[in-house]
């Protein structure tokens, strides 16, 4: 069975550039709800502050886990 890939190089610049910056704002979304987590009281988070933390760290979801988090994982202050 043959395995359709790409290789980086061989990508246009523009999809490289859109790929590059999804990443980033994952990275960035990630980082922020890990600390914001992290620092949150249990009581000011919906759901196990346990379960929050590795999903956050581990779980590849294109920015989508970060932003559940940012949404609906916390209670207002």
């Amino acid at each position: 069975m043959k395995h359709a890939t790409r290789k980086w190089e061989s990508l246009h610049p523009v999809v490289r550039t859109v790929l590059a910056l999804g990443g980033l704002a994952d990275m960035g979304l990630r980082v922020y709800a890990l600390i914001d987590v992290a620092r949150r009281p249990d009581k000011e988070i919906n759901g196990l502050k346990e379960a929050w933390i590795p999903a956050l760290a581990v779980v590849n979801s294109l920015g989508l886990l970060p932003c559940a988090y940012l949404r609906w994982g916390r209670r207002t202050r």
